[in-house]
């Protein structure tokens, strides 16, 4: 699986030091303090989500963060529990961003009353919103690649992630899907047509690269974002049986 995650130029130098057998620099922070266990969780969070639980040693954890090995000790007790902390790093992060996105569907669905164009609406709205977040918020770029490796490797930590963050997403979906399928939420059906609709939008994130080199991008611009969301959104309503999304200047033509 190919992630894009950044690892600083200054971690990477650190790297190629210690391999050339050059003295690091120096690690910056008491080991007590808050300073140099913010940078070992920051760190751990990008090398995690990069190579997964097994593929970081502490070592490179504190040669990233620039603490020393005791640092991390002192912090965290060890690897496993480091990861438990970067999992909760991760809820918290990604909370404030997706729980606005889920309470608006919600709120616009039952506003909707089953009425089919006003859920059209609903869908294109929460697709934009989605698409925005997840191809665009460059700040949550790690968190967003630490979850597609959970989806694909789950840890011991996943069913945290699952009840904190997954399901909550799932479920707003659900409703949505609910009412423009006239379903009931809890049908089988709607959760594996929840996956589907969710995974269409999480997948422009895991094959970003692809995207980007198929289209001749250099990454993902506002632009080209809303471009996918444009191209993507009618498909869906389509497969929902729900009517295109009419805009005002269309509706004024």
């Amino acid at each position: 699986m190919t992630v894009d995650v950044s690892i600083s130029t200054e971690e990477n130098a650190s790297a190629a030091q210690n391999e050339r057998g050059e003295r690091a620099p120096r690690a910056r922070g008491r080991p007590g303090g808050e300073d140099s266990r913010a940078r070992i969780l920051s760190s751990a969070g990008k090398l995690f989500a990069a190579r997964g639980y097994s593929g970081v040693s502490m070592r490179e954890l504190a040669r990233a963060a620039k603490v020393n090995l005791g640092a991390v000790n002192y912090h965290f007790g060890g690897k496993g529990k480091l990861y438990h902390e970067t999992v909760l790093r991760l809820i918290e992060d990604i909370g404030p961003v997706f729980g606005p996105i889920i309470h608006r569907l919600v709120d616009e669905v039952s506003n909707a009353a089953g009425n089919r164009e006003a859920l059209s609406h609903c869908t294109a709205n929460f697709m934009k919103d989605m698409f925005a977040t997840v191809l665009g918020k460059r700040s949550l770029r790690w968190q967003m690649a630490f979850l597609l490796r959970e989806f694909h490797q789950p840890s011991r930590e996943f069913p945290m992630i699952l009840a904190e963050r997954i399901n909550p997403m799932h479920d707003a979906v659900g409703t949505l899907l609910a009412a423009a399928l006239e379903l009931d939420p809890k049908d089988p059906s709607v959760r594996l047509r929840s996956q589907a609709f969710i995974g269409q939008i999480m997948s422009f994130g895991a094959s970003r690269s692809v995207v980007c080199a198929r289209l001749g991008w250099d990454d993902y611009s506002k632009n080209r974002i809303d471009f996918i969301a444009a191209t993507i959104i009618p498909a869906t309503l389509a497969s929902l049986g729900l009517p295109p999304v009419v805009t005002n200047e269309e509706k004024r033509a």
